[in-house]
């Protein structure tokens, strides 16, 4: 029998978010994704405890985001540019939320402020597909006011 494509997906949130520990490591081994590192030596290149760090690792470990070997944790190197681009997404959103004024229409093209997910440059839209995104962001962030204004 045929199974929905939807029932084979993980569509879990991404278990990361920004200004945590486990960020902080995770954005430590995908840059230094072609070594592996134990929570000692991740703790020593960070601003992280060996104890904050140890603990970290594990989670991410448990989310099967990292690789371990013994007390080494490292990136699957096929999954480095992915989680990459998790990490740059992540980025990405947090600056939106932060350039982002409390009245979108206060000043005119701040979403030109927000850089490129790509390079950190800004850009204009190119495409039909980047028009829909923007038109999208713009829709999120005056649904996000409206709840602002009801509170």
């Amino acid at each position: 029998m045929p199974v929905p494509v939807d029932d084979l997906t993980n569509n879990d949130p991404f278990p990361v978010k920004p200004d945590t520990n486990e960020y902080e490591v995770l954005s430590f081994l995908v840059a230094h994704h072609k070594y592996g590192f134990t929570p000692s030596e991740i703790a020593a290149r960070t601003d992280l405890s060996e104890a904050s760090a140890s603990k970290a690792m594990a989670r991410l470990f448990e989310d099967r985001l990292v690789e371990r070997a013994e007390t080494i944790y490292y990136i699957d190197p096929h999954r480095a540019d992915e989680l990459k681009q998790r990490l740059v997404s992540l980025d990405s959103a947090v600056q939106l939320f932060e350039k982002a004024p409390d009245d979108a229409y206060a000043k005119q093209g701040w979403e030109q402020e927000v850089s490129s997910i790509d390079r950190g440059e800004r850009t204009e839209p190119t495409s039909e597909h980047s028009k829909t995104a923007e038109e999208r962001a713009q829709a999120l962030i005056a649904d996000i006011q409206d709840r602002r204004a009801e509170e």
